[in-house]
């Protein structure tokens, strides 16, 4: 792992997004020939070709972080993440380990909505969420949209318009797939006059998009799970696509892995309906994907690991060095890189 990491200041983090979206830089990779161009986010459509097909997660993040506070007035944030088959919930909690089995918490905004700590899983806690709400309607009520922390502050209600896509519309991400906030219906619609498709998928974000790689020996990590719906109308026009000499466009690395997972040896892609856990890094054998779109990534993270496995960690670690060197702003609210 220690090869792949890089140096990021912490002024080179975008702390909030753009005044407008779709004015951010670009930076265009071609991985044939090891070439750099800089360019705006809206110049994508100039590397487009009709007959090419666009794909993109529609997936919407929802405001699951939430605050609570036990029977001595002590402040917890509970990040929900998965709910159960049995209706229960798999939740992040800060300094949970202060937290028994059975403890019954209270919201710090609406009183009447409380949880139930019932056991330990993985990292998280499973609890059981008490409301005479619908669960909809108490996220809404006292949630927070829950923005990457490493931005190292308190969401705004801007955050909740600005972390999501323009066309999101699926509810279930606790993260944003990124490298499409800066996409605009303008540019969308551009796209398509192009004679470009562009195809929805789903893959509802996990909070592990951020975890970091503890291990050095980066085939000992484990990738978190996510949900993802590929649907046999999607499968059908991007395998259409292909078989025509078109090219795939993945806009971000959510979309890359899900594409990854529903595809066989071969490339073709069938419908599923399931969860993943492909972890790519460098060696995989790419089946999908011709050109990725995504953000500038954490130097721990499994993200610098698939894009490196997609251009070569060689060209990945100069094209970070270029954009640090080009007053690149980096992560999720920062600027993007176009791989072609």
């Amino acid at each position: 792992m220690s090869e792949f990491k890089y140096n990021l200041p912490e002024d080179r983090i975008a702390k909030f997004p753009p005044k407008k979206r779709g004015t951010t830089k670009l930076l265009v990779l071609n991985r044939r020939d090891g070439s750099i161009q800089h360019k705006k986010y809206s110049d994508c459509i100039e590397f487009l070709n009709k007959g090419d097909v666009v794909v993109i997660n529609e997936t919407k993040v929802e405001k699951r972080r939430t605050f609570f506070q036990d029977e001595k007035g002590r402040s917890f944030e509970v990040l929900f993440l998965n709910k159960q088959n049995n209706g229960n919930w798999l939740t992040l909690i800060k300094k949970s380990k202060l937290l028994k089995d059975g403890v019954v918490l209270v919201n710090e905004m609406d009183k009447s909505i409380r949880v139930c700590i019932k056991e330990k899983k993985g990292n998280g806690r499973i609890v059981e969420l008490l409301s005479s709400f619908p669960e909809d309607e108490i996220f809404e009520r006292i949630g927070h949209t829950p923005i990457p922390p490493y931005l190292k502050r308190l969401d705004t209600k801007e955050d909740y318009e600005r972390y999501n896509t323009v066309y999101g519309k699926n509810f279930g991400s606790v993260a944003s797939p990124t490298a499409s906030l800066n996409l605009t219906k303008e540019i969308l619609n551009k796209i398509e006059r192009k004679g470009v498709k562009i195809v929805k998928v789903e893959l509802k974000v996990g909070w592990g998009t951020f975890a970091p790689i503890k291990e050095e020996n980066i085939e000992n990590h484990v990738i978190h799970e996510e949900e993802i719906i590929l649907s046999k109308e999607a499968a059908s026009e991007i395998n259409k696509v292909k078989e025509g000499g078109g090219e795939v466009w993945a806009f971000g690395t959510t979309v890359t892995r899900l594409l990854e997972s529903c595809a066989d040896k071969s490339g073709k892609l069938s419908e599923f309906k399931g969860t993943t856990n492909l972890y790519i890094f460098p060696g995989y054998q790419w089946k999908v994907v011709d050109h990725l779109i995504t953000n500038f990534h954490m130097p721990d993270s499994s993200l610098i690991l698939l894009v490196s496995s997609f251009a070569g960690k060689e060209l990945i670690k100069y094209a970070y060095q270029e954009a640090l060197k080009n007053g690149y702003m980096f992560l999720s609210y920062g600027d993007s890189m176009l791989i072609i």
